[in-house]
């Protein structure tokens, strides 16, 4: 019997099917209350000023495929299926302080927030040039990352990484179908940024002399104002305060895409989930354990969603999307 994750019981944790003998079965707690009560108390949202007050948009590409979850290491290209729409990345050139010159990936959860936001501030402005505000603790804190911090490991420096990774990359988006009786085959290749011009100080306090900008590809601004998914950035955040993933992000974004767009129940396999999020995992069963792990959080922030856990996938049924108290 399916155990249903659907918002009645999001905020209490999982309405759990019975086992065999009656008895509910035993499951590990995912949060621990506090951070339960942390995350509820993250989700209200103040209506009077929807972009003051955390709406937020996200491009459609990143609701139907995903980022690394973790470095893909020293390869020439790194690719993720979502049925017939596959995502290939190439790293541009990132030169070193010695003057290496390296090719590096954008990955984990500080690309994800900054697609975000690059999504959110191009909706916003209307204009492909984004500024990074007067100083980067106002950023940081934007985005969901916190206070900032210095040192090799700190959040500026791993900000910064990110930041020149992200606008380097090159991708490629490839659809391959059978549409009336006919094969047809698609690409599109685009470059998220044209450049940047950052100007970050160690100190979290100090203001920079210049604004810090990233200026987007003509093609990719197109693509976020032709369907931008709205998303709520206090939902984000919420996420953020539990050190969620980023398989938690993306499971977010996704279920807000397809709520906004989802007329009827549909069964989503568990084979096709692990094509989409969990290339990672070798065997499903283990990629199914984590993205329930990381599903539980997402149903307390965003608890209208309508979601059940069937054992051979996950059934996703009409729901307000996480945008709908600002509309």
């Amino acid at each position: 019997m399916p155990a249903s994750l659907s918002s009645g019981a999001g905020r209490r944790g999982y309405r759990r099917g019975m086992s065999q003998n009656g008895d509910p079965p035993q499951r590990p707690p995912l949060l621990t209350p506090r951070q339960e009560e942390f995350m509820l108390r993250a989700v209200p949202i103040d209506d009077h000023d929807p972009l003051q007050y955390g709406l937020g948009f996200q491009a459609r590409l990143w609701a139907q495929v995903s980022l690394p979850y973790r470095n893909p290491g020293d390869v020439r290209s790194w690719e993720r299926r979502n049925g017939a729409v596959t995502l290939v990345l190439q790293p541009g050139p990132q030169q070193a302080a010695d003057g290496t010159v390296t090719y590096p990936f954008p990955y984990g959860v500080i690309p994800r927030l900054l697609l975000t936001w690059m999504a959110t501030e191009a909706v916003r402005t209307k204009d492909r040039q984004l500024f990074l505000g007067p100083s980067l603790s106002k950023f940081l804190s934007e985005i969901g990352m916190g206070h900032a911090t210095g040192g090799r490991l700190g959040s500026i420096t791993r900000l910064r990484e990110q930041i020149k990774r992200l606008a380097g990359t090159r991708m490629t988006v490839l659809d391959g179908r059978e549409l009336a009786g006919h094969w047809h085959s698609k690409m599109e290749s685009v470059q998220i940024a044209t450049g940047w011009d950052l100007w970050l100080s160690p100190d979290e306090q100090q203001q920079v002399l210049w604004p810090s900008s990233i200026t987007l590809s003509q093609e990719f601004y197109d693509s976020i104002l032709a369907a931008p998914v709205p998303i709520n950035m206090r939902h984000l955040a919420a996420l953020r305060a539990t050190r969620g993933s980023g398989l938690s992000i993306d499971i977010y974004t996704w279920l807000a895409w397809r709520m906004f767009n989802l007329k009827s129940s549909t069964l989503i396999t568990w084979q096709r989930l692990a094509q989409q999020f969990g290339t990672d995992y070798a065997r499903t069963r283990d990629f199914k354990a984590q993205f329930l792990k990381q599903l539980r959080p997402v149903t307390i922030v965003y608890p209208e969603a309508k979601v059940t856990v069937a054992d051979n996938g996950l059934l996703l049924s009409p729901s307000p999307t996480p945008g709908r108290r600002f509309r």
